[in-house]
Formats: structure tokens, C-alpha cells, sequence
């Protein structure tokens, strides 16, 4: 196949996914609950939320192995290539580490209430989030940083 033709079929299928996921995130949102006319409490239909999350899930795992795959196909293809990668890991998990140390159990609310709420589902749904945390100011700090660096380069010519 010639080089156009794959990168076609590539951008469809992104395209395609990306339809079926806005699809079904939108079909979630639009779940309200429903009053129960006998209790007078909130009957609530998840079966499209948990749609949404199963193809969320599928994807995540599905990239994963595509990301694994071509990761080891390119280590043997061209191992120096590599190097950059796994400092980039190193790196990650380092900042995963950070976001781990930052993380606590302690949590109040509907959540705890959940049967799948256990220690440590809620301890990764931390690290989740104080991870991004991290990232964000990571981030954030190298902005800054390539700014200044912009700036005294401006000034230096």
C-alpha cells in the first residue's frame, strides 16, 4: 500500500472513534435521574454512562497494547533509539511517584458508599488525580522556563 492510502484509512478510523466516543459521551450526559413515584427518591439508568466508560476502557487497554507493541518493535528495530524513551519513563514515574506520595484514602461522601470503593481503587483514584496535579505544574514551570529562556536569547543578539 502506498503511503497516502494508509494515512487515509488512519485519519478515518481516528475519525471514526472519535465519533462513536463524542457519541456516547453525550448519550451519558444526558442521563437524568428519574423520580420514583412510589419513594419519592432518584432512580437513575447507568446503562449509559457504563456505555461510555466500557469503550473508554477498551480504548485505554487497546492503545496499550498498541503502544506496547511498537514500543518493543522499536527497541529491537533500533535500540539507541530508545534511550530518549526510557528517560522520558524514568521521568513519568518519578512524577507518578510524586503524585503516589501526595495521595490519601481519606474520603467522605457518596463514594465511600460504592461496593467497587475499595482502599485501593480510591488510593489509585488519588494518584490519578494528584499526578495530573504534578504534571500541570511541571508543565506549567517549563513553559515559564522556555519563556525566559526566549526572552534572555531576545536580549542577548
Amino acid at each position: 500500500m502506498n503511503e497516502k492510502l494508509v494515512s487515509l484509512i488512519l485519519n478515518i478510523a481516528v475519525f471514526v472513534i472519535a465519533v462513536i466516543g463524542v457519541f456516547l459521551i453525550i448519550n451519558a450526559m444526558g442521563t437524568a435521574p428519574e423520580v420514583d413515584p412510589e419513594t419519592g427518591q432518584d432512580v437513575m439508568d447507568t446503562s449509559a454512562v457504563s456505555s461510555s466508560v466500557s469503550y473508554s476502557l477498551a480504548l485505554l487497554y487497546g492503545g496499550g497494547i498498541f503502544i506496547a507493541v511498537f514500543t518493543i518493535w522499536g527497541i529491537i528495530m533500533n535500540p539507541k533509539k530508545f534511550i530518549p524513551t526510557a528517560i522520558g519513563l524514568v521521568v513519568f514515574g518519578l512524577l507518578v511517584l510524586i503524585g503516589y506520595s501526595m495521595s490519601t484514602v481519606e474520603t467522605t461522601g457518596a463514594i465511600v458508599k460504592l461496593e467497587d470503593a475499595t482502599e485501593a481503587s480510591l488510593r489509585w483514584g488519588g494518584v490519578g488525580i494528584q499526578t495530573t496535579f504534578v504534571l500541570v505544574i511541571v508543565a506549567i514551570g517549563l513553559i515559564v522556563l522556555q519563556m525566559v529562556r526566549g526572552i534572555l536569547g531576545y536580549f542577548q543578539k
